[in-house]
């Protein structure tokens, strides 16, 4: 998995100066195709990642039908916060993540926002809903509702 961050990325694809350089830079690169709602991106994810639905959706300690509501496109508006429950408990990278919650139109994650810090730090390490919460908690911060 490339660890870069978006700069890094940008700053090298800046410096290609040919086509050789620009194949080397597609393969080295996480590429998502493009998804038009949430729940195709986060279904593509449970496949890419080899999960099973249910066991994420109980380790969100999401409502059960609720979440089914969210991946299976009923539900077309999920917030923040749920997004960021499914994505923790299908153990999504930095990046899945972010790109998750662009795609369901809400605000990504700001390295100048306390919680939001917390929260990149949690994903970053893997960390469960629970122990993200509990993280959370810690910090006096609001738990993912």
């Amino acid at each position: 998995m490339d660890k870069r961050t978006t700069q890094k990325l940008e700053e090298t694809l800046r410096n290609i100066k040919d086509e050789s350089g620009l194949n080397e830079y597609l393969e080295s690169i996480e590429i998502f195709p493009e998804f038009k709602s949430f729940h195709e991106f986060f279904g593509h994810v449970l496949e890419e990642k080899h999960l099973d639905r249910s066991a994420v959706i109980k380790d969100s300690g999401l409502e059960r039908t609720y979440a089914y509501q969210i991946l299976s496109g009923i539900k077309e508006n999920p917030g923040k916060d749920k997004i960021l429950r499914l994505c923790i408990a299908a153990k999504c990278t930095l990046n899945e993540t972010l790109k998750a919650l662009e795609i369901a139109n809400v605000p990504g994650l700001y390295v100048r926002n306390r919680r939001d810090i917390i929260l990149i730090y949690a994903i970053e390490n893997g960390l469960s809903v629970l122990e993200a919460n509990l993280l959370l908690d810690q910090y006096k911060e609001n738990e993912l509702a």
